[in-house]
């Protein structure tokens, strides 16, 4: 990597090699002239780019329930409907003699029920009086428990036939968009054909492909700056919804989403580009780039003191235009050395020409 305080490292080391061929030099008889920076302590942040699509996060398929002829078509591609609309209907008439089957047994078996009770009951009476046995008394009980029985399952066949009418009216399950129609009037359907697709366009899911090298700064809860081709000038703020644990095969990226709700015309299958807030940092301490140089004992920068530099191991952070974060060994406020760094040794005397200039 090329770096401008790089061309300080040779700089540096030829000095040192003069300096100690010329002991009279680190004596302090000549000062180098240096400018000053005070380091700043500011906020950094970065921003991860990246061009993904939008969808829909809601997009269900409605299929028939139940089978039967379609007798009508209630909604047509384009056309906005909400949950509960009517979309299609389907014959109705086998449903409707279906429940009234039903509804015909379980009043069959009330009757029955009825009438054994009362069979019952004169047995009970008859069996304190010693005219009638115990188990003519059993059996009615049994036959009882058993009308019981069958009323019950009676009583479930006809909600069935209730639910098997009541579907014959396809409804839509959610609020939407009708994107496709699948079926026409006459049509003969069966029980899980597709009739229609609906896009909830309210609420919208960014993916956004990184590539896997940032792996390890990605994570659910991060900021999102979103904005979409459709609308340039608005911009939606969210947050990281998911991550798509598995890298892409295709493209070694690994999947961003984000799960947002619609500020006005986005529409599902737009693309859109998006930022992620992969750093933040508050009261970072920076310099400029060429107050860091190298030297033997690692990177260092030159604080100046009473005229003397003294050489200050650190340890970088992130890499800015034209100036670098040091993560440890200085803090704000501190002057150091920026133009002349590169000329320096540990304990040299400065001259400072001209104040330093400030942080971004």
């Amino acid at each position: 990597m090329n770096r401008p305080w790089r061309c300080g490292v040779v700089a540096g080391l030829a000095l040192v090699l003069v300096l100690t061929a010329r002991p009279e030099a680190a004596a302090g008889e000549h000062r180098v002239p240096v400018t000053v920076v005070h380091a700043r302590a500011q906020l950094i942040e970065r921003w991860e780019p990246a061009v993904g699509e939008l969808e829909a996060v809601t997009s269900p398929t409605v299929a028939a329930e139940v089978g039967g002829r379609v007798v009508g078509v209630e909604a047509e591609v384009g056309d906005r409907i909400g949950a509960g609309e009517l979309l299609a209907r389907i014959d109705a008439e086998d449903y409707r003699l279906a429940k009234a089957a039903a509804e015909a047994e379980v009043q069959r078996l009330e009757a029955l029920l009825k009438a054994q009770r009362l069979q019952v009951g004169r047995l009970r009476s008859l069996v304190r009086g010693r005219s009638a046995s115990q188990s003519d008394l059993d059996d009615a009980q049994a036959q009882l428990d058993a009308l019981r029985a069958q009323l019950l399952g009676a009583r479930v066949k006809l909600q069935q036939a209730e639910r098997d009418l009541a579907r014959t009216r396809v409804a839509s399950p959610v609020d939407g968009r009708i994107d496709e129609r699948m079926v026409s009037v006459g049509d003969y359907v069966q029980v899980g054909a597709p009739l229609f697709a609906i896009t909830r366009v309210e609420r919208l899911r960014a993916r956004l492909p990184y590539p896997e090298s940032l792996a390890g700064r990605l994570r659910r809860g991060l900021p999102v700056r979103l904005q979409s081709p459709m609308e340039p000038e608005r911009r939606v703020e969210a947050r990281v919804t998911e991550l798509r644990p598995r890298i892409q095969p295709g493209n070694r990226a690994i999947e961003v989403l984000v799960d947002v709700d619609n500020p006005g015309s986005w529409e599902p299958g737009a693309s859109v580009t998006g930022q992620v807030r992969t750093l933040h940092r508050e009261h970072a301490v920076v310099v400029p780039e060429q107050a860091v140089v190298r030297r033997p004992a690692g990177t260092v920068v030159y604080v100046v003191q009473e005229g003397v530099a003294h050489q200050r191991i650190v340890q970088l952070g992130e890499w800015l235009p034209g100036w670098i974060e040091i993560r440890q060994g200085l803090r704000a406020g501190e002057p150091v050395v920026a133009d002349g760094a590169g000329f320096l040794t540990d304990g040299a005397p400065v001259e400072v020409q001209e104040p330093g200039r400030d942080a971004p």
